[in-house]
């Protein structure tokens, strides 16, 4: 069974749009979060940290690495 080794916290933010008006993306992560960390904690945290950025949140994402060996 993979046991997971190591979990991150990523928030992306609106970047705007560049000049042929595409939109942008802007990202904060937040790395060595606990493993054991649940999914609705990490979202509060996030919403929690979004209103110290200057940018809108678009999306909270967390990735998980596994040792699969």
């Amino acid at each position: 069974m993979a046991e997971m080794m190591n979990s991150r916290l990523t928030l992306e933010l609106d970047g705007g749009v560049n000049e042929h008006g595409e939109t942008v993306f802007k990202y904060k992560h937040f790395n060595n979060v606990k493993v054991n960390a649940e999914d609705a904690s990490l979202r509060e945290v996030a919403y929690a940290l979004s209103t110290l950025q200057e940018r809108p949140l678009l999306m909270v994402r967390r990735v998980n690495e596994y040792d699969i060996s």
